[in-house]
């Protein structure tokens, strides 16, 4: 069951994947990935200062002659190579729980439990006079319907094997968040904005799916990619353009061009597959996910004035969202008819069509 984060230790879930001894850790690679960077741009422009000398006219030829008499050789080195990487992205795909998307991991949960415990000690010491005790009305309230929402869905094994903890946070916030480990954070501004049990019962569940589904794991394998691939390109950046005005240049819209054609909207489906699998956990524990659809349409309009194009965005706008769980809808009942819950009042269902 779900109880208050001050009241238990910290206790990691122990979801396995085939890779997790091999690759470097997050914590590592924070330091090793600057330097990576910074060596690539120093190397790549020694390498093009070598190639534009007129001193090294004849050393350019010999390499240039060099790689013509071994063409083959390098052919099959780079094909060997790329053959090698294609099965090591291959070797650990999977499939999430639940929506049995194919997805890239190299990690778990274990493996962020450092960068995990610094965001929650950063969350603890700027809230520390705000986190609420157990027997606030706002905890007692956010626990009840964090625990209908764990047991209805025990039998899942991404569910009962993590060690699930709530804290709520006197804050005007209007959000919650959720951890690798298990920990969930509710605002109580969030809990004044919503309009009933079925509305938190959403967010909480959306958080619990971005655990359930390891989404913190698959974003820093996904990250991981990448930054090899931005390493690479600069090395090439730095040697192929001839000036570092031009390399800086060049590599600024390299990396905007990743971020917003590639990393914004891989991290959009995710939150997309979060509030999916949300719905999903609140129709097994009965809830009436009718009202989720209303949530987003109203943070559309407490954020219309701040809200930033979605595909600048990490986040689904409100409005495609709330378009998403209602197209998702009848399949949500569905589930939720299939789990024998107490039969939906009619008049409650058009009151919600007429509010939109």
């Amino acid at each position: 069951m779900f109880r208050s984060f001050i009241s238990t230790k910290i206790k990691f879930a122990a979801i396995h994947t085939s890779s997790s001894q091999k690759a470097i850790p997050p914590i590592i690679w924070l330091i090793i990935k600057p330097v990576s960077k910074l060596s690539s741009i120093i190397i790549g422009r020694g390498l093009r200062k070598w190639l534009r000398s007129p001193a090294n006219l004849h050393r350019k030829q010999a390499v240039i002659e060099h790689f013509k008499t071994k063409k083959k050789h390098y052919f099959f080195g780079i094909t060997g190579f790329g053959a090698g990487c294609y099965g090591y992205y291959t070797s650990h795909l999977e499939l999430t729980p639940i929506t049995h998307r194919k997805r890239f991991i190299i990690f778990n949960s274990a493996h962020l439990k450092e960068i995990e415990e610094f965001e929650k000690k950063n969350i603890l010491e700027s809230f520390k006079d705000k986190v609420l005790p157990v027997d606030h009305k706002y905890t007692i309230n956010a626990l009840r319907i964090a625990n209908k929402l764990f047991s209805a869905n025990m039998h899942l094994p991404e569910v009962k094997d993590i060690k699930w903890k709530l804290t709520v946070i006197q804050s005007d916030i209007v959000n919650a968040c959720a951890f690798p480990n298990g920990d969930v954070f509710v605002f109580t501004g969030l809990m004044d904005f919503v309009k009933n049990d079925d509305e938190l019962a959403f967010i909480i569940a959306h958080e619990m799916s971005h655990t359930i589904l390891q989404h913190g794991a698959e974003q820093m394998s996904h990250s991981r990619i990448f930054d090899i691939i931005s390493i690479a390109l600069s090395l090439i950046i730095w040697s192929m353009v001839p000036y570092d005005t031009g390399s800086i240049f060049t590599e600024k819209i390299a990396e905007n061009m990743q971020e917003y054609f590639f990393s914004l909207p891989y991290e959009r489906v995710l939150e997309k597959e979060a509030d999916i699998v949300g719905m999903i956990l609140s129709a097994k524990a009965c809830f009436d996910v009718r009202n989720n659809s209303q949530f987003w349409h109203r943070m559309n309009d407490l954020s219309k004035e701040n809200e930033i194009p979605e595909f600048l965005s990490t986040h689904p706008s409100n409005i495609n969202r709330a378009k998403d769980l209602e197209d998702f809808l009848p399949q949500a009942l569905k589930i939720r008819d299939e789990c024998n819950c107490y039969k939906l009042p009619e008049k409650k269902f058009i009151k919600v069509l007429n509010d939109q």
